[in-house]
């Protein structure tokens, strides 16, 4: 089986973060967009909410991997 690297991102410190952490980013920058849609922000909360959610989902996967 081929091993692949792990995803590029904007946000390379999210590697770094707990998966606790991750989840409140993903909660906080939602509940910002939903706040303020049309904040010229909002384009980078979705970018963090989407980082963070690709870190976990990679995470996952290694774990599935492993067992």
């Amino acid at each position: 089986m081929k091993r692949r690297r792990r995803p590029r991102l904007d946000n390379e410190r999210f590697w770094d973060l707990s998966s606790y952490s991750l989840r409140y980013i993903i909660r906080d920058a939602g509940e910002a967009i939903k706040a303020n849609p049309d904040c010229s922000q909002a384009g980078k909360w979705a970018d963090q909410v989407n980082d963070a959610s690709t870190v976990l989902y990679t995470r996952d996967r290694r774990k599935e991997a492993r067992n």
